[in-house]
């Protein structure tokens, strides 16, 4: 990975919590910061009034540059991915907040759209006060066991080399885990899951096999096992990020979705 890290912001509450996982993950990637505001004005003075709203949230440990901050006008999920496409983004870091009980992503009815134009790997940051990376000393990664969701029936390729990758850089243990359909046996499954990791230098600290329903499985995996972040593909079929978004409304851990290539 090599591209920019994208941190769409609407200068809301969960901004907050969106730069400080954007800095802490661009340093763990090595990556750029790219702060992106989405607005019908782009006049220098909204452009200041970004400026100085990342410069009085942004993290003590992280200096804001000028440079770093794009304030663009367009529809909101054409611009991310458009700014994340030029950029060759590697990832791309968007909040969640609760509201009625729900948890809605900060982009509103416009996160799907990002799904599903997305090529970039998309990071949901739950509204809660659990950060998964710390941007002390030098970044590090705070996440506890990364968890690798794998659907048996798709390609998993990227999703699995990036938990790895995740993993490797953090010093957290690495778990595969699929929910498997009742014509595959446990054994079946666990080897399906070896045989992927081995295919690409993946060394998991454990593989879990699951049964019933993917979103309440993965959410009771998570919880059980400490994981901190779950790392999931984005279904090719069906709503994109629906597991995730279910995922992500039951469970305090981040959810990764990484789509196919």
């Amino acid at each position: 990975m090599s591209g920019s890290v994208i941190a769409p912001i609407d200068l809301g509450p969960m901004s907050l919590r969106v730069l400080h996982h954007a800095a802490g993950f661009a340093r763990l990637l090595q990556a750029d910061l790219r702060i992106v505001h989405i607005t019908t004005g782009t006049s220098p003075e909204e452009r200041g009034r970004v400026i100085e709203f990342c410069t009085r949230v942004a993290p003590y440990q992280f200096n804001v540059d000028d440079a770093q901050v794009v304030v663009r006008p367009g529809k909101v999920s054409e611009t991310i991915c458009r700014e994340a496409a030029r950029d060759q983004a590697s990832l791309i870091v968007v909040g969640a907040r609760s509201h009625g009980g729900v948890a809605k992503f900060l982009l509103g009815s416009s996160s799907e759209a990002v799904l599903r134009r997305t090529s970039a790997p998309v990071l949901l940051v739950p509204p809660n006060d659990i950060e998964i990376v710390s941007l002390a000393d030098r970044a590090a990664l705070t996440s506890g066991p990364i968890l690798a969701a794998v659907d048996l029936s798709e390609t998993s390729e990227r999703q699995l080399m990036l938990a790895g990758r995740l993993a490797g850089i953090g010093r957290q243990p690495l778990l595969l885990a699929t929910i498997a359909p009742p014509r595959l046996s446990d054994f079946q499954a666990v080897t399906m899951l070896n045989e992927r990791a081995e295919a690409i230098g993946v060394r998991p600290a454990a593989t879990i096999v699951r049964r019933g329903d993917v979103a309440a499985e993965l959410s009771c995996c998570a919880l059980t096992e400490g994981a901190g972040l779950v790392v999931m593909g984005l279904r090719a079929r069906g709503r994109p990020g629906a597991i995730a978004t279910a995922v992500l409304k039951a469970n305090r851990a981040f959810v990764l979705a990484v789509p196919g290539r």
